[in-house]
């Protein structure tokens, strides 16, 4: 048993990833006898960068943003992230090596997956057109695509590509992807290593980025990999806006190397929420479509995370192991 009283939370908010009272209803329905006693203390920001002085007692984080004062918290005791992804936290975080930080593998697994489909669709049957037309009051018709029967190429099998290759086969196509190592996964008709991704790229028709930010995938889709493309060929990007060079993605665009892009993710380029500004020539490109890296935010989302938080909050309380340490981010870590 851990024996801190109070037990300072502080949840770190940004829109879209639930309400704050969201998570502190989850809280309070778990622990309602020690919230009631005041054993525990619920704090609640919507800001990162901007924690005062008051919260600097905190014992939990749990944030779906960088929280910048963390090395100033001397008796925090762990952080949870409201995401799958940690990568931001390794460039940004500052975390002090004797506190773990805990994620959620696939967490977000279902709604990308959902969102994907949703972009290869709007991207095979013109969506974006149709819209315009309405909106134009024009009653003109356009001929879409059909997934059946399609090859979908999705680089990374991890969580969110099995989701994506789970619902592709409701559509009756062809899946092929990569990993690591070559394995049996359902719903998956050829595997190929990450080193053969080229082989996967020129066979898609879809090709779908399901992989996170590493020194090979930084930057993998360039000219050259857009040029191996087949010309009706679409690519779609729920992971992140690293992995593609945007100046060779304009260029397959404009220049119809490719028929179409779907994209949403950031060209993170600090710790904060970094947005596509209204003068970025991206939005001026042919046949992509843009979204605001929302693939995950839905109605479950704090539902799904905020479940992990507060069954780890009591895990830590019966002093028990913690669910999902980030690899790398173990206490006592070197």
């Amino acid at each position: 048993m851990v024996a801190i009283n109070p037990l300072n939370i502080l949840v770190v908010l940004q829109p879209g990833l639930g309400t704050p009272d969201e998570y502190e209803q989850l809280i309070k329905e778990r622990f309602p006898d020690k919230v009631a006693r005041g054993e525990i203390r619920i704090r609640l920001s919507q800001n990162g960068a901007a924690i005062p002085d008051e919260y600097l007692d905190t014992h939990i984080i749990g944030s779906g943003m960088i929280v910048e004062r963390v090395p100033e918290m001397k008796d925090l005791q762990w952080i949870m992230t409201f995401s799958s992804g940690y990568d931001h936290w390794e460039k940004w975080g500052k975390i002090p090596k004797h506190i773990p930080l805990l994620h959620l593998p696939g967490g977000s697994a279902i709604p990308v997956a959902e969102f994907t489909l949703g972009l290869m669709l709007n991207l095979a049957k013109k969506y974006n057109q149709l819209w315009d037309n309405q909106r134009e009051k024009k009653f003109i018709r356009i001929r879409g695509e059909e997934l059946y029967g399609k090859t979908l190429g999705i680089i990374g099998l991890g969580g969110i590509g099995r989701e994506i290759a789970k619902r592709a086969k409701a559509f009756d196509m062809r899946v092929i992807g990569t990993d690591i190592r070559i394995m049996s996964i359902p719903y998956v008709d050829q595997m190929y290593l990450n080193s053969e991704v080229d082989e996967v790229i020129k066979q898609s028709d879809f090709v779908v980025l399901s992989c996170p930010e590493t020194p090979e995938t930084l930057g993998m889709m360039n000219e050259e990999r857009f040029k191996l493309m087949k010309k009706n060929a679409y690519l779609i990007n729920c992971a992140r806006g690293s992995l593609i060079v945007k100046e060779a993605l304009m260029k397959a665009l404009n220049e119809g190397w490719i028929a179409g892009a779907a994209n949403d993710t950031q060209w993170i380029k600090n710790p904060l929420p970094s947005y596509l500004p209204p003068e970025d020539e991206l939005w001026n490109t042919k046949n992509i479509v843009i979204t605001s890296h929302i693939s995950s935010w839905t109605d479950m989302y704090a539902k799904r995370f905020g479940g992990i938080f507060v069954e780890n909050i009591d895990r830590f309380l019966k002093g028990e192991p913690l669910l999902h340490v980030a690899p790398g981010f173990e206490a006592g870590r070197s």
